[in-house]
């Protein structure tokens, strides 16, 4: 202690406790002008217990600052580990599969041109399967690197998939409602929706045949707070499953992965499904309010 700086007013009574987590001091609570003159024992208990209640409080919300930043990193690792990759295939695989494709492709010219009688279906089921292949790697690259959310926003990004989806897997309709527009939000929640949405829609081609898909995303008012909560849905027609026993299954890892992509960036997911009554997914994330979002409605629409 070193005193008073210049003009600060008198005080005729203090009371100082320290904020303890073990035998770390983390903060003070000062106390001047008790209304009833000097501070008493019982002054001094109730501050000391309040002191108590403060360091938990400060301790978890340090821990959660931490377990925030970690989480930042872990994501921000995961998607650019998925961008490596995504250039690794483009700049690699892809380029051989494509230049194979077109030198089949001008072989089988230059071999019907000298053999017009000759059977060349095999070729051309060969040339079919490398097609085919270079829309796969191009649709893995797109897929890893998600250069559709970084250049049209969250909603413009599901919007594309949904659309490519829907053509690759043949669905009769596929609906995409939401209330975003061009409102943008933090990376590593737009990555986490995207990939979810991404993974449902994946799942619902490969397993549910399904020929009908909607998708609904609404930034919502909470009621009584000044926040936000982003919430999607996503739900199937299809064959539908029992969330319970394909817990272990590998070759259904998406679920899980879609419930701890919504956990690392604070969000809730949930799986309801049944089997004849096709699954829906939903999840929630909470949005911190800003004054572009007051004409966020309080209900989805």
């Amino acid at each position: 202690s070193a005193g008073f700086p210049a003009h600060h007013p008198h005080m005729n009574s203090f009371l100082g406790v320290p904020i303890c987590r073990g035998e770390q001091i983390i903060g003070s609570l000062y106390l001047t002008e008790s209304l009833h003159g000097d501070f008493t024992a019982e002054d001094e208990a109730a501050v000391l217990a309040l002191a108590d209640y403060a360091a938990v409080a400060i301790h978890y919300q340090r821990v959660l600052a931490s377990d925030r930043a970690l989480v930042h990193g872990m994501i921000t690792a995961q998607e650019e580990e998925r961008r490596g990759i995504a250039y690794e295939l483009h700049d690699g695989l892809t380029q051989y599969v494509m230049a194979s494709h077109a030198f089949l492709q001008s072989f089988l010219v230059d071999w019907q041109k000298t053999n017009s009688s000759g059977d060349s279906s095999d070729l051309q089921k060969a040339i079919s399967l490398l097609g085919s292949a270079v829309t796969e790697s191009r649709r893995l690259v797109n897929g890893l690197r998600s250069l559709a959310l970084d250049e049209l926003g969250l909603a413009g990004a599901i919007s594309q998939i949904t659309a490519e989806e829907k053509e690759r897997a043949g669905w009769k309709s596929i609906e995409f409602k939401e209330n975003l527009g061009a409102q943008r939000f933090g990376a590593h929640l737009e990555a986490a929706v995207f990939r979810i949405v991404q993974e449902a829609l994946t799942n619902a081609r490969k397993h549910a045949n399904a020929d009908r898909v909607d998708i609904d995303l609404q930034l919502v008012a909470m009621p009584a707070s000044a926040d936000l909560q982003l919430v999607l849905r996503v739900a199937d027609n299809g064959c539908g499953f029992d969330p319970g026993s394909r817990r272990s299954d590998y070759s259904h890892i998406g679920l899980p992965g879609m419930a701890e992509r919504a956990r690392l960036v604070f969000g809730t997911l949930r799986i309801v499904s049944a089997s004849g009554a096709g699954t829906v997914i939903e999840a929630e994330f909470s949005v911190p309010a800003s004054p572009n979002q007051s004409h966020v409605s309080r209900s989805a629409t």
